[in-house]
């Protein structure tokens, strides 16, 4: 993460170059970045404007919160109704349908895809709901395995492999690496799980459209960014896994992307979207992750969310976790 330091340092010398004040009137170029500007019309903008101080109020904690245990905090926050999708049945084919609507007949349109996506707390939770949609679908689809093996080892037996055997080594999970198997279609997005050449914008969570499926390479067109639409071919690479869980380093070689009709709320951090589905079968589990949220949509009407709760808390409630600290600075600043 950037050091305050740097900001600063930047806001003086564009001052500097601009030849205005610092927090003069004119010019203001990190003067609260998490609300956005105003929106094209008026209807939109008188909408937008009560949103983002909904979503401003959200980040800062100052909503109002309940707690419905004796025992635990008081961070539950109710969600109002116009954001709610209300559905009991299978919740992940609701917000699949209520946020990739007129799938069938868009799902090879990159307009379509770049400006939506739905975002959960959890690495499993996105799993579930990119299997779903992805195999609606039309084609075959095409399974790419791993080559794993050990790079080092704090254990120098001669017996260590027999310890750790390449069918071990392929069960491993690990955040932002691919797994054994990553099954892939074509007009299908992905998003990177590595920088590759950020000159060409393939950057960590870039998006790309598939169009080619390749024995060792990857084929697709960049959605959304500076690079939209560019042509970029994705090959196989070699990660090195670190994991303090076990005493060695996982040589892992498989193509650094993941299907990403979903992604957790926070690989989704950077992405400004027209439409995104909150998917919560359990509430966040982390500072700011409800902000972050909620804050990649462009306006409130391209806004849902699914929430599911246990039987003693209605599903219009869900637990906004904030630290108050972490904003000393900005809220009395």
């Amino acid at each position: 993460m950037t050091h305050r330091n740097a900001f600063e340092a930047v806001e003086h010398t564009l001052c500097d170059i601009m030849g205005v004040p610092l927090n003069g009137p004119q010019y203001k170029p990190f003067a609260n970045m998490r609300i956005a500007g105003s929106l094209p019309n008026e209807r939109q903008q008188l909408h937008g404007y009560t949103f983002s101080e909904w979503v401003l109020a959200l980040g800062n904690g100052q909503l109002k919160t309940e707690a419905f245990k004796e025992d635990s905090p008081a961070d539950w926050i109710q969600i109002p109704e116009l954001f709610l999708i209300q559905h009991e049945g299978n919740h992940i084919e609701a917000i699949a349908e209520n946020i990739y609507e007129s799938f069938d007949t868009n799902y090879r349109r990159p307009a379509y895809l770049k400006n939506r996506a739905i975002v959960a707390p959890r690495n499993a939770t996105v799993s579930q709901i990119n299997d779903y949609t992805m195999q609606r679908v039309p084609g075959d689809s095409k399974t790419y395995y791993i080559s794993d093996s050990l790079l080092q080892s704090t254990d120098t037996s001669s017996t260590f492999d027999e310890c750790y055997p390449t069918e071990f080594l392929n069960t491993l999970t690990f955040n932002g690496v691919p797994n054994h198997e990553v099954t892939l279609k074509k007009n299908t997005p992905v998003m990177l799980l590595r920088n590759l050449n950020p000159a060409l914008g393939l950057c960590n969570g870039t998006r790309i459209m598939i169009t080619v499926l390749g024995d060792n390479f990857i084929k697709g067109n960049i959605l959304g960014g500076s690079y939209d639409t560019d042509e970029v071919i994705i090959p196989r690479i070699v990660l090195n896994v670190e994991n303090s869980k076990w005493p060695f380093i996982l040589k892992r070689r498989q193509f650094p992307v993941r299907t990403c009709y979903a992604m957790t709320i926070n690989k989704s951090q950077g992405h400004t979207l027209d439409k995104v589905g909150i998917y919560l079968p359990e509430p966040v589990f982390s500072h700011g992750q409800l902000y972050v949220g909620v804050s990649r949509v462009r306006s409130a009407t391209g806004l849902r969310m699914l929430i599911e709760n246990p039987a003693e808390i209605p599903n219009n409630y869900t637990r906004n976790i904030v630290f108050a600290e972490a904003f000393s600075d900005i809220l009395t600043g």
